[in-house]
């Protein structure tokens, strides 16, 4: 569900950034995130967590680029800000909450 979710919530910080920049958007989209982040927390998807980590990296980099168009600036800020706001809730909950690992299924 987590990884869905996660796509789910670029998808609407796409959205946001081309439809509705201001507003209550961006704290939605970042309380969305934060939710996300728990999700990927509960669920123990430390792809996702590795993931944010790589994305916020890279995007960052694309968004001190001088020379990149505004629409892309507001696509690269608004996805930043979503995944961001998921590697905050999933990493700070890995480190106060550290959970067990799952068992794995034994092989016939």
């Amino acid at each position: 569900m987590a990884r869905i979710l996660f796509l789910v919530g670029i998808v609407a910080a796409v959205l946001v950034a081309c439809v509705a920049r201001g507003g209550i958007f961006p704290w939605v989209l970042g309380a969305f995130g934060i939710i996300v982040g728990i999700l990927v927390w509960w669920e123990g998807t430390a792809g996702i967590l590795v993931a944010t980590i790589a994305l916020i990296v890279a995007l960052s980099a694309i968004l001190q680029q001088p020379l990149n168009p505004e629409w892309l600036s507001h696509l690269v800020f608004f996805v930043r800000l979503f995944v961001a706001h998921v590697a905050l809730a999933a990493a700070a909950l890995a480190i106060i909450l550290p959970r067990a690992p799952l068992p794995r299924a034994s092989e016939p």
